[in-house]
């Protein structure tokens, strides 16, 4: 065999990959012109603002479940639901990956550099992995699952005031982002 007989394979990119970065640096354009991406990261920017205060959020939430009394584990774990129902909610009701990715990103930064060791504690915990297997169970009951595996995170297990509180926190986070998702009034094309 001779050198003259070897093909070099250089990283071309494919038509059909040059097709969708194109379509993918369109659709960023389109969303950037019309002011969605500005909007998304201005989501995920009030999102965590209520996160981060955490008096506040424990407060409003008082007003809706009753008080909340509970060990820091317990409140640590509702901000982790919380938090999980928010970014399914983003993922759901945001028309595009790219704005989904830009008010998730917002967010996480922002928890990231407002409260460092509660992103660190819930970025490096398993508890996102059980809620996305409760969500994924075949069930027609996912709430009732959303609350098992609250219950069960906070050393409750099938604790029926837990399974409760874990269903009507999921809910209610659910309904109110997406109330706030509705006042940034995104574009669809």
């Amino acid at each position: 065999m001779e050198d003259s007989d070897i093909k070099i394979f250089g990283a071309q990119p494919k038509p059909d990959e040059e097709a969708d970065e194109l379509r993918l640096i369109r659709q960023m354009e389109t969303q950037r012109a019309n002011g969605n991406i500005d909007k998304a990261a201005k989501l995920g920017d009030y999102l965590s603002d209520i996160f981060l205060n955490e008096d506040e959020l424990l407060r409003r939430l008082s007003a809706e479940v009753g008080a909340l009394d509970y060990p820091a584990a317990v409140i640590h774990q509702i901000k982790i639901l919380m938090f999980f129902a928010a970014e399914y909610c983003i993922n759901r009701e945001l028309p595009n990956t790219i704005l989904k990715s830009t008010a998730i990103n917002a967010l996480y930064g922002n928890i990231k550099y407002g409260d460092a060791a509660f992103y660190e504690e819930f970025s490096d915990g398993g508890e996102y992995s059980f809620y996305y297997l409760a969500m994924r169970k075949e069930t027609r009951n996912v709430l009732q699952e959303i609350g098992r595996t609250f219950s069960m995170l906070c050393g409750k297990e099938d604790d029926p005031a837990f399974v409760e509180l874990g269903r009507r926190l999921f809910n209610l986070t659910e309904e109110e982002v997406e109330n706030i998702i509705q006042i940034f009034d995104f574009k669809t094309m």
